[in-house]
């Protein structure tokens, strides 16, 4: 049987940085609420064998330097962002979407307003104008916040690009959350749907995700296939409604330029 892309990252390891790597993985990284995370860089398929075995090298040394599993871990995936394969222009979907918490999105509105508007009074209006095409001089701030922090996680439709992705999605909370592996939202996480045009937003380049993009997000899968364009999320447990794995990519952080109207909040 061939060499898994993290066994062939692996041997290139000195002795001593394999087997601080090992040590840690065996163990489940930080124990066992993150062994998932163990098992993803385990089954990762999108990186290169260069870039993995830096990633592997970064987390070696900064174990070396003292740092805590997980904290080194987090450092060394933060110097290896957007590795993964680079999706075409000629490819790229005409639409993207994401999810966002209301309060993390009512943040950027905020910050993206130079002081016109608390995020208090941004939650309000985001609430206000759900689910409309003219969302009157509110409008303005929403196009200048961005769209993440740092990385921007994306889905699209890949049946039709062109469409807003959430269209073929149950447009409901626990729908939306089992459908894109958004575990960490609970109940009482009131979701901003958004969806953009990718190149009225600058086209900037979509990667293929890596567990460097997702660094401690236990809820990442891999995607087995290693020449796949993108990646797939998996859908939460239990997923009663047969809801399909959806497609994922990661881009540098962008503002909503390219918004699509109307956005949506969806609450539990």
């Amino acid at each position: 049987m061939p060499l898994s892309a993290y066994q062939r990252a692996l041997a290139d390891l000195t002795d001593h940085a394999r087997q601080a790597v090992e040590e840690v993985f065996t163990a489940g990284l930080t124990g066992s609420t993150h062994c998932q995370i163990s098992r993803n860089i385990a089954d990762e398929t999108a990186l290169s064998t260069a870039d993995f075995t830096s990633l592997l090298e970064v987390f070696a040394a900064q174990l070396a330097r003292g740092d805590l599993p997980l904290s080194a871990w987090q450092t060394a995936c933060r110097a290896h962002k957007r590795k993964g394969r680079v999706i075409p222009a000629a490819d790229c979907p005409a639409t993207l979407g994401r999810a966002k918490g209301l309060d993390h999105h009512a943040a950027a509105i905020a910050r993206a307003s130079h002081g016109d508007l608390t995020k208090e009074q941004a939650k309000k209006l985001l609430l206000k104008y759900s689910g409309s095409i003219d969302p009157d001089g509110f409008e303005t701030f929403l196009r200048e916040a961005l769209l993440g922090d740092y990385l921007v996680w994306a889905t699209f439709n890949p049946v039709d690009a062109k469409a807003n992705p959430f269209d073929r999605l149950p447009r409901t909370h626990h729908g939306i959350c089992t459908a894109l592996g958004l575990g960490p939202y609970t109940s009482s996480n009131t979701l901003v749907i958004l969806a953009w045009n990718h190149a009225d937003s600058g086209s900037p380049p979509l990667h293929r995700p890596t567990v460097a993009d997702a660094e401690d997000y236990p809820y990442y899968r891999p995607r087995p296939e290693a020449d796949a364009p993108w990646g797939l999320t998996e859908p939460l447990s239990p997923n009663l409604d047969k809801l399909e794995p959806q497609p994922e990519v990661v881009m540098p952080e962008t503002t909503s330029r390219g918004l699509r109207l109307p956005f949506h909040v969806i609450q539990a």
